[in-house]
C-alpha cells in the first residue's frame, strides 16, 4: 500500500512538471507571436519601408517594373535641373496601391535604386487609414520654408505650430499626409526622414 501511496506522489509530481512545462512553452508562444512594444525612441526612428516584396532604399527599377509592370506614364520633377546630381524618375500606375489611387514609384535615374513610393488615394478619411495600419504610430507636424512661392516643392521640416499634419507608422517607412486633420491627401513609402528636425531655412 506505502508504495502505490509513494508512486502516487511521483506521479502527481511529475504531471505537475509536465503542466507547468506546457504552461511556459504556451506563454513563450504567445509571447513570440506578439508584436514587438516599441520604446519611445523606437517609434520616432525611421526604417525602410517594405511594400509588395520591394524595400525602399535597395530595391531597383528593375524589380519595380516586374511588380507593378510597365507603368501608364514616366514623369520627373517639373523643377529638377538638367544638372541635378541625383536626377528622379517617376513611374506612375493607375492602380497598385492598397486603397484606390494613383501610385507614383520614384527611382533615382542613375543608380536605378526605388527612393520611394507614393500613394495618392481617391477618397480615404484618417479613421480608414488608422484602422487599415493600425496604432502604433506618432502624430507630427511640418511647416514649408518661405520664398519658395514660385517652386514646385520648398524644404519641409518638424515644428510643433506647423500647418501640415503626417500620421507616421515610423518603424516601417510610412507616413500618411493629411490635406486636413481628417482627409489623407498621400501614402508614402519610404527609407529616410520625410523633413528636417529642425528648421533649416535661410
Amino acid at each position: 500500500m506505502k508504495r502505490v501511496l509513494i508512486l502516487c506522489m511521483f506521479l502527481t509530481q511529475a504531471l505537475n512538471v509536465m503542466a507547468c512545462h506546457s504552461s511556459a512553452l504556451q506563454d513563450q508562444r504567445r509571447e513570440a507571436q506578439q508584436p514587438a512594444t516599441m520604446s519611445p525612441r523606437d517609434s520616432r526612428d525611421w526604417r525602410a519601408a517594405t511594400y509588395r516584396g520591394l524595400t525602399i532604399g535597395t530595391s531597383t527599377r528593375g524589380d519595380a517594373l516586374r511588380v507593378f509592370g510597365q507603368p501608364k506614364r514616366v514623369d520627373a520633377p517639373a523643377d529638377q535641373a538638367e544638372e541635378e546630381p541625383k536626377p528622379e524618375e517617376w513611374y506612375v500606375y493607375d492602380s497598385g496601391g492598397e486603397f484606390p489611387g494613383t501610385l507614383t514609384v520614384v527611382v533615382d535615374k542613375r543608380t536605378s535604386v526605388v527612393l520611394r513610393i507614393d500613394l495618392h488615394p481617391e477618397n480615404l478619411s484618417r479613421e480608414e487609414a488608422v484602422r487599415h495600419f493600425g496604432n502604433g504610430y506618432i502624430t507630427t507636424r511640418y511647416e514649408f520654408c518661405e520664398g519658395f512661392d514660385d517652386e514646385d516643392s520648398a524644404p519641409l521640416y518638424e515644428t510643433s505650430d506647423g500647418q501640415f499634419f503626417s500620421i507616421e507608422y515610423r518603424g516601417r517607412g510610412i507616413a500618411i499626409g493629411l490635406e486636413n486633420k481628417d482627409k489623407v491627401g498621400s501614402i508614402n513609402y519610404v527609407s529616410k526622414p520625410i523633413a528636417a528636425i529642425s528648421s533649416k531655412c535661410k
